[in-house]
């Protein structure tokens, strides 16, 4: 297993924590055979995992999905910000990819 995928920085994430892949399972709301091939690198996690993962441990989303950036998560500047990363993190993932290419255009057009 390769120590650049986020399969590895959830394994050392869960042992620092001194957790069973079956008490982490049951956090992300996965089988512990799933957790085990995440792991391990026979399968990825998908963007629920991934979100409850970084949740869970309060690490940002980009350093546990890609290893790149700053492991500690972003913090909202002001309430309207903390929910919009709540309403998007709450949202089915074709949805929330909607409002963000949405959100990503008008900024740009806007500034």
């Amino acid at each position: 297993m390769t120590k650049d995928t986020p399969g590895h920085r959830i394994r050392t994430l869960r042992e620092q924590k001194g957790m069973t892949q079956a008490a982490l399972a049951v956090e992300f709301g996965i089988s512990r055979s799933h957790l085990t091939k995440i792991e391990t690198g026979g399968d990825m996690p998908g963007r629920q995992t991934l979100m409850a993962a970084s949740t869970f441990f309060g690490v940002s989303l980009d350093w546990l999905a890609n290893g790149t950036g700053d492991p500690r998560p972003a913090e909202a500047t002001n309430e309207k910000e903390a929910l919009l990363l709540f309403a998007y993190r709450n949202l089915p993932e074709d949805e929330a990819e909607a409002y963000l290419h949405l959100m990503l255009k008008r900024s740009k057009r806007d500034s």
